[in-house]
């Protein structure tokens, strides 16, 4: 998943409303916010809906720009258009009715994990606790962004330039933690450090979404970002 992909077709307020609104719309982009890609037979039976009535809520969700559909042979898989269609589903997920939640399913998920694309749990809280507490993030005009420090700090780490995001997606925005119940970093921003701990072998894949930190990335968290008890 790349931390510069385009963000999902505009549609009115309205019409946001409309698409997630729905039971089987919902639990369709619930059981899609962890950035898996899944078939349409599979999502129309977490969704508890017929295969024909899954098609007609999955045409309208990829219609509606929430969703992307990838062909291969004569199978089909949907995923979230977008870090941002992602960001807004968990935001919402916050504020619902805990029987509305998503499960909690793995305890693994409580400590690190990814938000789509950013990393989340206690050490994606603990990240951007840091990150702030260093003035690495500020609060501006045009909302939370990089500053120049931070920027000094992320191409010393990737050893490379860093280029704010060309699409509608924000450079930087608060995604509060459905498990921490407090922030963690999101957006554009949020996605690119995350795939630089990665590549930088500081946390690998556990599962298809939790994540474990190596080694090297307890000692990198400590030593550059002062967070001693990393998960």
């Amino acid at each position: 998943m790349s931390a510069d992909e385009p963000g999902p077709t505009p549609v009115s307020l309205a019409e946001l409303g409309a698409l997630i609104g729905d039971p089987v719309r919902a639990a369709i982009l619930l059981h899609l916010s962890d950035g898996t890609i899944r078939p349409a037979g599979e999502l129309a039976a977490l969704a508890s809906a017929s295969p024909q009535a899954a098609s007609a809520h999955l045409a309208q969700l990829v219609d509606g720009g929430l969703l992307t559909v990838e062909k291969q042979g004569r199978h089909r898989f949907f995923r979230l258009a977008s870090g941002e269609v992602a960001e807004i589903i968990e935001n919402l997920a916050n504020w619902a009715s805990p029987a509305s939640r998503r499960p909690r399913h793995d305890p693994s998920l409580c400590q690190a994990r990814l938000c789509y694309d950013h990393l989340a749990g206690r050490l994606g809280v603990a990240l951007f606790d840091s990150l702030s507490a260093r003035e690495f993030l500020v609060l501006g005009s045009n909302g939370l962004g990089l500053s120049r420090a931070g920027q000094e700090w992320l191409e010393r780490q990737a050893n490379r330039s860093f280029k704010p995001p060309a699409g509608r997606r924000p450079l930087a925005r608060l995604c509060l933690d459905w498990t921490e119940r407090r922030y963690h970093l999101g957006g554009y921003l949020g996605a690119t450090i995350a795939q630089l701990m990665v590549e930088l072998g500081h946390v690998a894949h556990a599962t298809h979404r939790s994540l474990i930190v190596t080694t090297s990335g307890r000692r990198f968290f400590c030593e550059e970002l002062g967070i001693k008890t990393v998960p």
